[in-house]
């Protein structure tokens, strides 16, 4: 199984752009040897002053249009989706192949996910365009937990972005072994901190970490899209420059 992480420079709101531009580097990724593509967090949409409009549903165009990209090349996708469901909105992961949707992960601890003291806090100094409309808490809906689920015969780990601060989002995986944890990201620099290395270090899991790059508005996203193996090493590195890269390794590469 050789896996392939993408962070591209996306443009919040241009959703037919967005797809476009990744359907691009999901086709090149494929023909590169590539059996799995991970995609980062947001990807369709970024953040949103309006999520109802540009969040889009699981029988959407958009998401067919992954879902034939990997019937065509007999692989996967793991989708970032700014998704609406059953009319509220979403920030999700979504698995597809060549039947089309496998399995779908929702964002649960939405940010910021301080105490309520703090949360109102926050608020009071809120301006929605100085903050590229990142609050999610108040605004996006959110899932029930993270988890495991069975993708291409491997056991997935779910995770996106702000979930990772919170200590229950990584019980699930202590609780419930996985093969591999996906952890989607949307945010300035995804593995600097090295806290993406511990998690797999500690749960003695590779793990892939996705991250867009460019602007977010007036945000500059720095990329660091990496692969980790069980040990914590980091086998694969995209550029922490902002730059557009995809990165490639295989299960055993990330497995000591």
């Amino acid at each position: 199984m050789k896996f392939a992480a993408i962070q591209l420079d996306t443009i919040a709101c241009e959703v037919n752009l967005n797809v476009h531009k990744a359907m691009q580097w999901g086709r090149r990724a494929f023909e590169e040897g590539a059996n799995m593509i991970f995609f980062h967090e947001g990807l369709t949409a970024d953040y949103s002053p309006d999520p109802i409009r540009d969040g889009r549903s699981l029988d959407s165009g958009e998401v067919y249009g992954f879902s034939s990209l990997a019937k065509r090349y007999k692989g996967y996708v793991a989708l970032g989706l700014n998704e609406v469901f059953q009319g509220r909105p979403y920030i999700s992961m979504v698995f597809l192949d060549s039947e089309g949707v496998v399995d779908v992960y929702r964002k649960s601890y939405l940010w910021p996910n301080s105490s309520q003291d703090k949360f109102q806090e926050y608020l009071q100094g809120y301006v929605p365009y100085k903050e590229g409309y990142r609050l999610e808490r108040g605004v996006i809906a959110p899932g029930e937990g993270t988890k495991v689920t069975e993708v291409g015969g491997l056991r997935i780990g779910c995770i996106i972005c702000a979930d990772g601060s919170r200590p229950e989002a990584w019980e699930t995986f202590q609780q419930e072994k996985a093969d591999l944890i996906f952890w989607q990201n949307n945010r300035g620099n995804v593995v600097k901190r090295g806290d993406a290395q511990e998690h797999a270090k500690e749960l003695n899991t590779p793990m892939i970490v996705t991250n867009r790059c460019g602007f977010s508005y007036h945000h500059f996203q720095q990329g660091g899209t990496c692969m980790i193996a069980n040990d914590g090493r980091v086998v694969a590195r995209a550029n922490e420059n902002g730059e557009e890269e995809m990165i490639f390794a295989s299960l055993e590469e990330l497995q000591v």
